[in-house]
């Protein structure tokens, strides 16, 4: 995907990706090589990384990775895997250690990843402890948020996604802080889910409140370098009642940033397998006292029925395209052209 434009027909005549690239092994493991391993991927909020010895760890597309706050403030990323016998470091999820120790054999490495102890291993010839560092990941934020990346060659940061900070300059980001999290576990491809995300034609059919409260004759998606922006602008009738507003974004090639009237949720699609997927939620806001705890209930209740909603379709869509019927689709120019755009950067990668 990070290499160069996309490729593909003229929207009026494009035909969608084969199904079999929605179920195939082989096509999964080419993804997690040639996208997953090669991709600035959004990977946590700051605040959950916050002092010293604080760290995040999760899978990412069967990498395990863990991010950790250095004692000097740093934040390091290195693949959560024991140069011994590959034993964790760290167990997943967010926690605090003061060191890295394997959870397997007890090696213990310092913050940058450097092995400092070995206990009770005996001698062993030739073997040099500088040679066995942890592997270290690509780490880098943004405005609050942390990305990581497992290619050391890959281009910064800021170069792919200018394109989406842009767009989000408007945002107080900063201002935003964690209030809670939400993990949900889908039986489909991860491609299944961002296609559904990248465009609202399904809308008026799978979400009825949700579509109570835009004006569908308006929506429209626009596509930029590396990310597509929604313009979902409100019913009339609808305008101080509504739960979203400002910006819905997809930032390639898994994550999503939705921007409520009181605060934001970010969301990221990790492929598990051929046809399972973890979506995390992350919501923000800029106020978490109790003065704003109605209007987060209320947009995280709102959040979470339409995720289900989602979740339901994608599901569906997904048993259908493993069946053996359906072969390929055309899509819809006046409302898939993220959609395109998104199967275009797949092709790309994919050679």
């Amino acid at each position: 995907m990070a290499t160069g434009e996309p490729v593909g027909e003229d929207l009026a005549r494009a035909t969608t990706l084969p199904a079999s690239w929605y179920h195939d092994p082989m096509i999964y493991q080419a993804e997690r090589e040639r996208v997953f391993a090669r991709e600035w991927l959004l990977f946590a909020h700051e605040s959950m990384l916050a002092d010293a010895g604080d760290y995040v760890a999760q899978s990412v597309a069967g990498w395990p990775v863990f991010v950790l706050r250095g004692r000097d403030g740093t934040l390091r990323g290195f693949h959560n895997v024991c140069r011994h016998r590959a034993g964790p470091l760290v167990w997943d999820g967010r926690g605090r250690c003061d060191v890295l120790r394997c959870r397997y054999h007890g090696w213990v490495y310092d913050g940058e990843g450097r092995l400092r102890r070995t206990p009770d291993f005996g001698p062993a010839e030739d073997f040099v402890r500088d040679d066995f560092a942890l592997s270290p990941v690509r780490t880098a934020s943004w405005r609050g948020l942390v990305f990581i990346c497992l290619d050391v060659a890959a281009a910064p940061l800021e170069d792919t996604i200018a394109d989406f900070a842009e767009l989000a300059a408007a945002v107080p980001l900063e201002r935003f802080v964690l209030d809670s999290t939400a993990t949900h576990a889908f039986a489909c491809n991860w491609k299944t889910y961002i296609e559904n995300y990248l465009e609202g034609y399904h809308i008026p059919v799978v979400h009825p409140r949700l579509n109570r409260e835009i004006a569908m004759a308006e929506y429209r998606v626009e596509v930029g370098w590396r990310c597509v922006r929604h313009i979902a602008p409100l019913r009339e009738d609808a305008r101080g009642s509504a739960v979203y507003a400002g910006l819905w974004a997809w930032i390639a090639p898994n994550a999503a940033i939705n921007v409520y009237g009181s605060g934001a949720s970010i969301e990221c699609a990790w492929p598990l397998g051929p046809t399972t997927m973890r979506l995390d939620y992350l919501y923000l806001f800029a106020a978490t006292d109790e003065a704003g705890a109605e209007q987060r209930a209320a947009t995280t209740v709102m959040s979470r029925a339409v995720t289900a909603e989602d979740q339901a379709i994608c599901e569906a869509v997904q048993r259908n395209l493993a069946a053996g019927v359906y072969e390929r689709g055309r899509l819809s120019p006046r409302h898939e052209a993220g959609v395109h755009y998104f199967q275009s950067l797949i092709r790309a990668a994919l050679g």
